[in-house]
């Protein structure tokens, strides 16, 4: 097994799952859902994946990856297709939920075994090769989902999505072989204790800035269609200024080896929370297709880095045996935020209005770069 049979596996998927969000959103929209309902659906996404993260991660440390990520796979092909069977608001929030559900054990699978592939510089090199594929998925997904609704609908949009999730679950029947095994561990379990991982001072550092890229990204996510959509922008238009912004992380996710090595991962981490937090003040500021893409450009270019750098770091900080379950704590702590996120300010949007949601996210994510800038000086 390499990284470009994890990439062939990773890239479909994750497209049809962006993708989904993106058609979840805009069809709650269409079906006549407020602001603060499209909070609640984005928040299904993050529900099990809240429960099931750090159980994920375990199973991952301890059976290998391979069941867990066929069952997940499996599991978002049916969560995707689902409202193009049952086209209604409450089967959106089913298959948001049963989506996450599936999503969480790909998620730890994949980021596991990319991990696990090598150390030190290859396995910089490796994550954030893979962070690449992701971000070619956050462009394509989008884009892609976009394109077809203007074309053939909501309905049929879902089923065309679910296709990507079955050419992935056919690339994990065809390399099962290729998977390899759980590692062989010595020494028992019983005295490991999630605590201990949040124990770490290292851990807790890359914890708390991963789960402030997450908030800015899921305010970005539930408001930009919400503002495209109340500015009367077309969903091509909508998709297009989401796509802006994973060019933008697919260029300095492209640069990222070269900024980790000059800046080191933590500072690089930091500038790009302050890059994020100041292009997320500008974006209520225009109702121009062309300018939010602009925008959420710079936003990519600051937020893009923040993914593969909190996965990087919580691999190199990760107890001898645990990666798993490390990375599956840091899932569980970000999809706090993802339920806390869309909620709160979705149900803030509808009280004080869309602007001083974007203002809210800039201030916690320039408050983020200084709290994380503060407790690495410690």
């Amino acid at each position: 097994m390499n990284i470009y049979h994890v990439i062939a596996l990773a890239l479909p998927n994750s497209a049809g799952f962006k993708g989904a969000r993106v058609l979840n959103t805009l069809y709650a929209l269409e079906l006549g859902a407020d602001a603060f309902a499209v909070g609640l659906l984005l928040a299904m996404y993050a529900a099990f994946p809240l429960l099931l993260a750090v159980y994920a991660g375990r199973i991952a440390d301890r059976y290998g990856v391979r069941v867990p990520l066929a069952a997940g796979l499996a599991g978002m092909t049916l969560g995707v297709v689902l409202p193009h069977v049952v086209p209604t608001l409450p089967a959106l929030f089913v298959a948001a939920a049963v989506t996450g559900a599936g999503f969480i054990f790909v998620q730890i699978s994949m980021q596991s075994l990319t991990g696990s592939l090598g150390t030190g510089e290859a396995r910089t090199r490796y994550i954030n090769l893979y962070a690449l594929t992701i971000a070619t998925a956050d462009l394509v997904g989008p884009v892609l989902a976009g394109i077809l609704i203007d074309s053939v609908g909501h309905v049929r949009t879902y089923a065309y999505l679910a296709l990507l999730n079955v050419a992935s679950l056919i690339g994990v029947a065809s390399m099962y072989r290729r998977i390899p095994p759980a590692a062989p561990r010595s020494g028992g379990r019983e005295a490991e204790r999630m605590m201990d991982l949040l124990k770490s001072r290292d851990l807790r550092r890359v914890f708390i800035a991963g789960a402030l890229v997450f908030t800015g990204l899921d305010v970005f996510q539930l408001y930009l269609p919400v503002y495209g959509h109340s500015a009367g922008l077309s969903a091509s238009a909508i998709g297009m200024v989401l796509g802006a912004f994973a060019a933008a992380a697919f260029v300095t996710r492209a640069l990222l080896p070269s900024l980790a090595r000059r800046f080191g991962e933590e500072r690089t981490l930091i500038g790009a929370l302050y890059v994020a937090g100041g292009a997320f003040m500008l974006m209520p500021l225009s109702a121009d297709a062309l300018v939010l893409a602009a925008i959420s450009f710079v936003f990519g270019l600051g937020l893009g880095l923040g993914q593969p750098l909190s996965v990087i770091l919580t691999c190199n900080h990760a107890p001898a045996g645990r990666m798993g379950e490390a990375l599956g704590l840091r899932i569980a702590i970000n999809n706090v935020m993802h339920v806390i996120v869309p909620v709160t300010f979705g149900a803030a949007g509808a009280v004080i209005g869309i602007p001083p949601v974007f203002w809210s996210g800039s201030a916690l994510l320039a408050l983020g770069g200084y709290v994380t800038q503060r407790g690495r000086s410690r």
